[in-house]
């Protein structure tokens, strides 16, 4: 289980990030970390990896290129991380806005589409080496998932198939989030998109490893009609949608936290992924 920790006092920050913030309250957080904010400055504490430099200081290039994004402040040093207690926090300018929903979809996928078009920037490529697999197979037997292994195994089986065909399709590479879903997202009382968040896992992908998010919601096609889709490549679908699944299991397992997350992220969804994917069919060429 993660410790709960403070937020970094107003010295700390001063003397990491040359700012002055006033008193940071708590912040609704995410899986991967605690947050705090004085209602200008956001500060994003990771419970374990930050996010890596490169990926912060892209804030800064996609706020350039339009896109709504807040950017990372630089500390005094050059890099975008600082210590508190042990954990890597970063500064951010806050974002007024409230937490998309599945009601957002349209403004999410017009925001997706828009990150799409960006051309240009040097980022890696995506490989689609999964850690889950190794890690699910290490722990087929841990009490979460037992009663469950055969399911579990035959899906990482079929996501290593999966893999193996999508390397071998040839497919454009776009600047992908690679987790825009909507808790992601920031939106105004109006519903437009006011900022994109945690951009930490960012690759150059086929643009269906951000698409496959919209599969996730309720209404597949309508998120699919509103990012526009068309020709997209139903294996690249598959393989984002089944990996998101299994990944969504094992990072609990591997940290020992939100049991409920297994069934809420992990199982309920792996067993939409066939609905899904022909929900998808008719906006794919192949």
């Amino acid at each position: 289980m993660w410790s709960v920790v403070p937020a970094p006092g107003a010295a700390q920050v001063r003397d990491a990030f040359g700012v002055a913030v006033g008193e940071l309250r708590p912040h609704p957080g995410g899986f991967e970390a605690d947050a705090f904010t004085d209602g200008r400055w956001f500060v994003k504490l990771w419970r374990q990896q930050p996010d890596s430099d490169a990926a912060l200081a892209l804030t800064a290039e996609l706020a350039a290129r339009g896109i709504p994004v807040p950017a990372a402040q630089q500390t005094l040093d050059g890099s975008y991380t600082s210590m508190c207690l042990g954990r890597r926090y970063a500064l951010f300018p806050f974002a007024d806005g409230r937490q998309a929903t599945w009601d957002d979809a349209d403004a999410i996928a017009q925001a997706m589409c828009a990150v799409h078009e960006i051309a240009d920037l040097l980022l890696p490529r995506t490989d689609m080496d999964e850690w889950c697999i190794a890690t699910l197979r290490d722990r087929r037997d841990h009490p979460w998932i037992a009663d469950r292994r055969d399911e579990v195994m035959a899906n990482v089986d079929r996501l290593e198939a999966v893999i193996e065909r999508a390397r071998a399709i040839d497919v454009t590479h776009v600047v992908c989030h690679r987790d825009l879903f909507p808790q992601n997202v920031l939106v105004d009382h109006d519903g437009h998109v006011v900022a994109l968040l945690d951009w930490g896992l960012t690759m150059l992908a086929p643009r269906e490893h951000d698409v496959f998010a919209g599969l996730c919601g309720p209404d597949p096609a309508r998120f699919l009609r509103a990012y526009s889709a068309q020709g997209l490549d139903l294996t690249h679908l598959e393989y984002a949608r089944l990996a998101r699944s299994l990944r969504d299991i094992a990072v609990r397992i591997d940290n020992e936290v939100d049991l409920d997350g297994i069934n809420t992220w992990g199982f309920d969804r792996l067993r939409r992924v066939d609905a899904d994917l022909a929900l998808a069919r008719p906006f794919c060429d192949r």
